[in-house]
């Protein structure tokens, strides 16, 4: 990922912090980690720490890439949970999804959020800027 779509990426997560807070049932707002740090989650709340991962693309393909797929399997082993945004769901996995083949059809048992079509828009947006 470049620089530019890295901060871009802080931007989704800002926008994404309160539907993650319902996703993990979190009374508080949580914690976004500094674009400065090198953090290997994104939220935490309190011991709790989620890494956001943005499948935009994933219905296209019915599947999450391979790429997406290594980067979320990295942050389940470091035991960080992973919120994952298959529009229009946000999906939350746990350390014994490790063994998922990232078929989208293996999502729908999972704990989810639906995330209102506006704010889908502006993570649109974000995204298609991140892949120039």
């Amino acid at each position: 990922m470049t620089e530019a779509a890295y901060f871009l990426s802080k931007d989704a997560e800002v926008i994404l912090a309160p539907f993650v807070q319902v996703l993990v049932g979190a009374e508080k707002p949580p914690t976004i980690s500094s674009p400065l740090s090198a953090a290997t989650w994104d939220y935490s709340f309190d011991d709790l720490l989620v890494d956001l991962k943005l499948a935009c693309k994933a219905n296209i393909y019915g599947r999450i890439s391979d790429k997406t797929l290594a980067d979320i399997r990295v942050s389940l082993e470091n035991g960080v949970l992973v919120a994952l945004l298959v529009p229009p769901r946000l999906y939350l996995l746990f350390p014994y999804d490790l063994t998922w083949d990232g078929r989208l059809e293996s999502l729908w048992n999972r704990p989810s959020v639906l995330v209102p079509k506006s704010v889908l828009e502006q993570i649109w947006s974000i995204y298609n800027r991140m892949t120039l």
